[in-house]
């Protein structure tokens, strides 16, 4: 699976673009701030219907307009699929060959999408709830019986911690209500704590495979899944914590209470790990992200690589070129401002490359630089 082409309107800083790629290696070149990663955005939009830069649909849009579109050409064994997604400034249209979805969480794995960014770093820096939205969005492209539960979940955890607050301002809970939204949260829990032990064992020995050929050190890394839901008490603990749960005005047990330890030799890397360390870490966990998705659904995912070059040694970066050569068979989006850099990935049939400049909301198709004689 691969996106032929796209046509933007209004999209972030482009007023109006169409573009057609290589099915293999895309490479975008331009300076910081040109619309590179604006162009990956639009691309893993029109496959998980959301931005991973922003919430927000209102800060999509191109300045001075009230609205955009995006418009993606999918190929499938030869079979185009054309996904569209509008925004008015007000509401959201998703469509594939102009059908609308009857829930718009039925599109997500349909094309599977992972992106590498600078900001991967985060998930290590950052609270639990930044690692769960990670694995959230891994195991729903994964498995969407996973996705369904995680919306049921979310929403009977909303409605929930309305009711406590009901009872902070003094009101009488219906206790019939309470109960029911309870079963659901323990029962929903269970399956999403279930599901989320499960594909993290199926992803920790890839992702071990992938941080071993990365490091120079080979340090010996892992990740550990936190969570009271799995325990045979939960049920006792999750009821004993209600009047607790009214005093703080939200549930306090659950599975959106979950983190995963992210460890190198055994420690904490947020702490013991350095730069280098902690971007190897999560390039190795987004490329394992890569091979779950495609063993799960048997849809080869869209490789979007953002200025992932950024505070990578230079053995890192041969290592890291080396490996994506090898494992990456579906299409792939590279970003870099050096363009001496992302060269290094053009040393096999030109056929399979095309190569971009962009420079503020423009792009045009160059030629490939020539191949260097093996001699020279």
């Amino acid at each position: 699976m691969y996106i032929e082409k796209i046509s933007l309107l209004n999209f972030k800083n482009y007023s109006e673009l169409e573009l057609s790629f290589s099915e293999r290696i895309n490479l975008l070149t331009g300076y910081n701030g040109s619309g590179k990663t604006n162009l990956l955005d639009a691309i893993y939009c029109l496959c998980l219907t959301k931005s991973f830069l922003t919430s927000s649909d209102q800060q999509m849009i191109f300045t001075g307009q009230s609205y955009f579109s995006a418009l993606g050409w999918f190929n499938e064994n030869s079979s185009i699929s054309k996904v569209q997604y509008d925004f008015d400034g007000k509401k959201k249209v998703f469509t594939v060959e102009k059908k609308p979805y009857p829930k718009l969480s039925d599109h997500i794995g349909r094309f599977p999408a992972v992106v590498l960014t600078p900001h991967d770093t985060d998930l290590i820096r950052d609270g639990a709830e930044e690692r769960r939205r990670f694995f959230d969005t891994l195991f729903s492209q994964a498995d969407h019986a996973y996705l369904e539960a995680l919306i049921r979940y979310t929403h009977f955890l909303k409605q929930r911690n309305a009711l406590l607050k009901q009872a902070s301002d003094g009101l009488l809970i219906d206790r019939v209500l309470m109960d029911a939204y309870d079963n659901n949260l323990l029962q929903y829990g269970s399956v999403i704590a279930k599901k989320r032990a499960y594909y993290l064992e199926r992803l920790m020995p890839v992702f071990r495979e992938y941080y071993t050929l990365l490091s120079p050190e080979h340090e010996i890394s892992g990740i550990v899944y936190e969570t009271t839901v799995l325990s045979e008490s939960f049920i006792t603990e999750f009821k004993d914590a209600y009047k607790k749960d009214i005093l703080l005005q939200r549930t306090t047990k659950g599975i959106h209470r979950d983190d995963f330890r992210f460890l190198l030799k055994n420690e904490p890397i947020k702490n013991f790990g350095s730069q280098g360390q902690q971007k190897t870490f999560v390039i190795a966990l987004k490329l394992a992200q890569y091979e779950l998705i495609k063993e799960c659904t048997g849809h080869v995912p869209i490789l979007l690589m953002d200025d992932i070059f950024d505070k990578l040694d230079e053995l890192r970066i041969e290592k890291l070129i080396e490996l994506v050569k090898k494992r990456i068979s579906g299409q792939l989006f590279i970003s870099d401002a050096r363009l001496e850099r992302s060269s290094k990935f053009f040393q096999t049939d030109w056929k399979e490359f095309r190569m971009f400049k962009i420079s503020q909301g423009t792009i045009e198709m160059v030629d490939l630089p020539l191949k260097p004689e093996k001699n020279a």
